[in-house]
C-alpha cells in the first residue's frame, strides 16, 4: 500500500476541495482490504440454525403436486437439531441456505473404495417455524419435485397409511414414502423417501431424493437417521 502517493493527493486537492472529506475514507477502505484474509469453510454434523424466514408460494395449490414452496409462519424461536450420521454418508456443501444439514448418501461400494458416488442420494435436513404451511402442502411440493400429482383422496390415503417413528428426543415423526409412486407419463426417474417431525412450534423435514433404485436402497439408513434426531427447544 503506497501511503506517500495518497498523501501527495491530499496536497493536490487541498482541504477546500469538494472531495477532500472522502479521502480519509478511501484510505481506511484500502487498509481493510489489504488486511483481510480468507478463512477455510468447515462443516459439522451438529446443526443449530435460526428458523427460516417466510417465503410466499407462487400460485394456488390446484391439483396437489406443485413444486413451489408453501407459505411459512415466521417465528423468532430457535431449536437445536443433532443427529447420528451413517458411516457411508458424506457431509456436503449446499447452496440452499434453508438446509441445516446436507449429505450425499452413497452406495457402500463407493464408500469402501474411498470414492464419491456421482449418483448419491441427496439427503437434506430443514427446520421451519410453526406448521411450515401445512403437512399436505409440503408433501405435494415434494411430489411436484419428482413429477407426481395426487388427488385429495390419494393424499389423504398416503398420510393415513404412512409409517410413524419416535426421534431420539421423543418427538413423533411420520415417514413420507413416494418410492412406489410413478408419474402417469412413465418418464419419472427420481423419487423421495423422507420424514416430517411437526410440533406446534416447529417442523423438521428430512428428505432423501435421487434415482429410484438408490433411494430404495438407502431407505433403512434414512429411517435410522430420522430416529437418531435429537431436537431440543424451542428456548423460552
Amino acid at each position: 500500500m503506497n501511503f506517500p502517493i495518497l498523501t501527495a493527493r491530499f496536497r493536490v486537492f487541498g482541504a477546500n476541495s469538494p472531495i477532500f472529506p472522502f479521502i480519509p475514507l478511501a484510505i481506511a477502505s484500502l487498509a481493510l482490504l489489504g488486511c483481510e484474509e480468507s478463512k477455510p469453510r468447515t462443516y459439522s454434523e451438529v446443526a443449530f440454525k435460526p428458523l427460516a424466514t417466510p417465503m410466499a408460494m407462487a400460485g394456488g395449490m390446484g391439483a396437489m403436486g406443485a413444486g413451489s414452496m408453501p407459505p411459512m409462519n415466521a417465528s423468532p424461536l430457535d431449536i437445536k437439531v443433532t443427529w447420528e450420521l451413517p458411516g457411508t454418508w458424506l457431509v456436503k456443501d449446499s447452496a440452499n441456505a434453508m438446509r441445516i444439514g446436507s449429505f450425499a448418501a452413497s452406495d457402500p461400494s463407493f464408500a469402501n473404495m474411498g470414492e464419491a458416488d456421482p449418483n448419491a442420494v441427496d439427503v437434506s435436513v430443514v427446520q421451519l417455524a410453526g406448521d411450515a404451511g401445512g403437512l399436505k402442502a409440503n408433501i405435494a411440493r415434494w411430489m411436484g419435485q419428482v413429477g407426481l400429482k395426487a388427488t385429495v383422496e390419494e393424499m389423504d390415503g398416503l398420510i393415513k397409511t404412512a409409517g410413524h417413528f419416535k426421534t431420539k428426543s421423543g418427538q413423533d415423526g411420520m415417514y413420507v414414502d413416494l418410492t412406489d409412486k410413478l408419474s402417469g407419463d412413465m418418464t419419472q426417474s427420481k423419487t423421495i423417501f423422507g420424514a416430517v417431525v411437526q410440533t406446534a412450534d416447529y417442523t423438521v423435514f428430512v428428505k432423501g431424493m435421487g434415482d429410484i433404485a438408490k433411494v430404495i436402497a438407502q431407505k433403512p439408513l434414512i429411517m435410522a437417521f430420522c430416529k437418531s434426531l435429537k431436537i431440543e427447544g424451542p428456548k423460552s
